[in-house]
């Protein structure tokens, strides 16, 4: 089932999902916290999926051991993945977290060497220093930029190791089942019950607020759109290798600065370095992916 063009027209696709998405949360973050973000997008979603899988259904879908990959990679994605992700969103804006979240091409390369057997060239290191470079660039904090705490960027790189240790267990869990659509839905379904476990011990603060108002409007069409990207990821994770996949789905940064310019000049300001931080890291994805196709 390898199709390298294919997954990457997926991958691309996936990346524009990722940075509308990122666009929406911003805009709807004075309605609720990370947390209710999150479990909004997955209470929207879930009912859709589970819906579609039992619709769909055909009897070689059963597979109890694909099936506990995909609920790990629910711990890993919607649980901590996109609860870290949207909280580098609101601490730092679009523009820094999104650009941050492009090391995972890093991380995932690393975990496929090492899990999967991937063997990725000897250009990786080029990728991996203009990712660097880049990060460099838009973490330096500019007189007259507006405030933001650079200790709290540690956020969106938790975020950046569980979304590439959930790639690994999709991609393991779909060499087992061929079924994107049921990865998806067992995965969101794990993530929305696991979250919902993990808000009960929140502080205060961070605990979601599921009271009907806006946030009902934005966080659920955020989740929609989420919910394909995350169907398209699937479908180009069982058709790629992670070296080349993930790389690929790190130009988000590009279409979020982009995105952010047009809609989000009343909330976050784009400088100069973090166009050239975003350019940096999207050209080492670039190459990553360019160098293992």
């Amino acid at each position: 089932m390898k199709d390298p063009a294919l997954a990457a027209a997926f991958a691309l696709m996936a990346a524009v999902g990722s940075a509308t998405f990122s666009i929406i949360i911003r805009k709807g973050q004075r309605y609720g916290n990370a947390m209710t973000g999150v479990l909004i997008g997955l209470i929207v979603s879930v009912p859709i999926l589970s819906a579609a899988t039992a619709f769909l259904w055909e009897p070689g879908w059963w597979h109890p051991s694909a099936f506990g990959f995909f609920v790990a990679a629910g711990l890993a994605g919607p649980c901590i993945g996109r609860m870290f992700i949207f909280l580098g969103i609101h601490h730092l804006g679009v523009a820094r977290a999104i650009p941050l979240k492009s090391v995972q091409p890093l991380v995932a390369a690393a975990l496929a060497y090492a899990i999967l057997g991937e063997r990725p060239g000897p250009f990786i290191w080029a990728g991996t220093f203009l990712i660097v470079a880049g990060c460099a660039a838009f973490s330096i904090k500019k007189k007259g930029d507006s405030a933001w705490n650079r200790r709290l960027i540690w956020l969106p790189m938790v975020a950046v190791v569980a979304f590439a240790s959930g790639a690994i267990l999709r991609k393991i869990g779909l060499g087992m089942l061929h079924s994107p659509l049921l990865g998806v839905t067992f995965t969101s379904i794990s993530g929305l019950v696991l979250i919902l476990g993990f808000s009960l011990v929140m502080p205060p603060d961070y605990r979601p607020d599921l009271r009907w108002g806006r946030a009902w409007f934005f966080y659920g069409v955020c989740g929609l759109i989420n919910t394909a990207t995350f169907i398209l990821s699937f479908h180009a994770i069982m058709r790629g290798d992670i070296t080349i996949v993930t790389p690929i789905s790190a130009t988000s940064p590009f279409f979020a600065l982009v995105l952010s310019h047009l809609f989000l000049r009343d909330v976050e300001r784009v400088t100069g370095l973090i166009v050239a931080g975003t350019a940096l890291t999207v050209a080492g994805g670039a190459i990553i992916g360019w160098r293992v196709m």
